[in-house]
């Protein structure tokens, strides 16, 4: 337990005592950008969990995990939490995530399909959670992380003018979005966990959804697909939209996929902010290698989805000799 003081070290050992599991083999999972940190106990199916960030909204990792639960998927089990100390005994669900599955030779088309099936359940459920409304307020501040960090990052000075033109040109679309599904809103094979030995919708693991709100539907299924961190293949991209839209019982495919575009521009030009602030203000460097595909990734979804403020925007405050780092 390097990463953690003595004094919480010795907390921890009186937590797990306390839990019977005082004589069991505890190893850290090595993290990134996530302030939590994970211990695993070796032979007990269990995760220590110690998160004590306001940040890292433990009460709503609880009440959304259990939700989860409720309506027929694998969603960690609660174990233990002692909110005070910021301990928490969780499910493990091991180490085989999509990425690591993909390694070991399971097809992307079946991950990605049974995470589509995974999807519309959820969304297919009448909402029984009581979570934020995940409106055009929220988007805006979160795309506002663009002009903030990557202007800052090329030396070009921002101001009120250039503040405002970005959200008047992204509230123009973003204000007629239909916000009525739950979204977990980091969807994607670093978070999605194979579980062969479950059924149905079931086999998917889901984990890092403190952050759900209600928001458009095409929100989680760009996530997945359109992933900074991997290229996923053409055809599975398209068997799973169609999946999507055929689960979904979804009627207009091009508005759906406008959606799509839109929130996709919309994510990879916050990814874009993100990455460097984790990489100025974190330290962590190996973020930054990741901007340049978010950038265009939110270039090339932005001309799909035609959002000609925006592209406009971008082409008058960014030289294009900086638009990638």
């Amino acid at each position: 337990m390097s990463q953690i003081s003595k004094n919480i070290k010795k907390n921890i050992n009186t937590f797990l005592n306390e839990n019977n599991l005082a004589n069991c083999l505890v190893k850290p999972i090595p993290q990134d950008a996530s302030s939590r940190i994970y211990y695993r106990i070796h032979n007990k199916n269990l995760l220590l969990m110690i998160s004590n960030s306001d940040e890292n909204k433990n009460y709503e990792f609880i009440k959304v995990s259990k939700y989860l639960k409720s309506i027929g998927l694998s969603s960690p089990e609660i174990i233990k939490a002692d909110h005070e100390k910021g301990f928490f005994l969780i499910e493990d669900f091991g180490d085989l995530t999509f990425n690591k599955a993909m390694k070991n030779n399971i097809s992307e088309e079946l991950l990605y399909t049974n995470a589509i099936k995974c999807l519309s359940t959820i969304h297919n459920y009448n909402i029984n959670i009581n979570v934020p409304l995940y409106n055009y307020k929220y988007l805006i501040n979160e795309v506002n992380l663009f002009p903030e960090w990557y202007l800052k990052e090329i030396n070009i000075k921002i101001n009120d003018q250039i503040i405002q033109e970005w959200q008047e040109a992204w509230i123009k679309v973003l204000n007629k979005l239909n916000n009525n599904k739950l979204v977990l809103r980091d969807f994607h094979a670093d978070n999605l966990f194979w579980l062969p030995d479950r059924s149905n919708i079931r086999k998917i693991g889901l984990i890092d959804f403190q952050d759900a709100l209600i928001g458009n539907e095409a929100y989680d299924i760009s996530s997945l697909l359109e992933d900074v961190r991997r290229d996923v293949s053409k055809k599975t991209k398209e068997i799973s939209i169609q999946k999507f839209i055929d689960l979904n019982k979804i009627n207009d495919k091009k508005e759906f996929m406008q959606n799509y575009n839109i929130l996709t521009a919309q994510r990879n030009a916050k990814i874009v902010g993100i990455f460097i602030r984790l990489t100025r203000r974190d330290k962590k460097f190996n973020y930054l290698k990741l901007v340049n595909k978010a950038m265009k990734i939110f270039l090339e979804f932005a001309n799909e989805a035609e959002l000609k403020d925006i592209l406009s925007w971008v082409e008058k405050y960014i030289p294009k000799n900086k638009l990638y780092l």
